[in-house]
């Protein structure tokens, strides 16, 4: 499934201060609690204030050291989906711990874990999530010639048929 940015909806994970973090992001645009999330806000920016990475920039230096900022992503319905901060890559094929930690390294990520039931697969974060932009890292690293798959963990709301 591709996920697309959203070019106004902005995930905001509060570390601490969401007083503060909610302050800081109302110059911006409309800020308020991400619906069944704790912690969680959703930040919309007026579509005329520049693409989605840009936008995400300034987002990201007005919330400073209280959290981090993520677009939200869309999928080929126009479906949102809410990035945890996570990144879950497929390898080709099932790589040593040692090579793990290496591809964390070169990509400026951390080795959050390796999946127990699919043993090419393992998840990891960003090493410095406030300097990440995740559509971009995600394209990144589906690029390398070690990867088979790569998309962002992210919380999506269901519905269901009919409602």
């Amino acid at each position: 499934m591709k996920q697309a940015p959203s070019d106004h909806l902005f995930v905001i994970d509060v570390r601490h201060d969401l007083e503060s973090a909610v302050e800081r992001l109302a110059s911006l645009g409309s800020v308020k609690p991400l619906e069944g999330s704790e912690g969680l806000l959703l930040l919309s920016i007026p579509a005329d204030a520049g693409d989605p990475e840009t936008r995400w920039v300034r987002a990201q230096e007005l919330l400073g050291e209280l959290g981090t900022v993520q677009p939200v992503l869309l999928d080929e319905l126009g479906e949102a989906h809410f990035p945890t901060g996570e990144i879950s890559v497929r390898f080709h094929e099932a790589p040593p711990d040692d090579r793990l930690q290496e591809f964390a390294a070169e990509h400026g990520l951390r080795l959050r874990d390796r999946n127990e039931f699919v043993p090419q697969q393992a998840v990891f974060r960003p090493a410095s999530p406030s300097a990440s932009y995740l559509p971009k890292l995600v394209q990144e690293l589906a690029g390398t010639k070690d990867t088979q798959k790569v998309w962002a963990n992210t919380l999506t709301r269901f519905r269901r048929a009919g409602t």
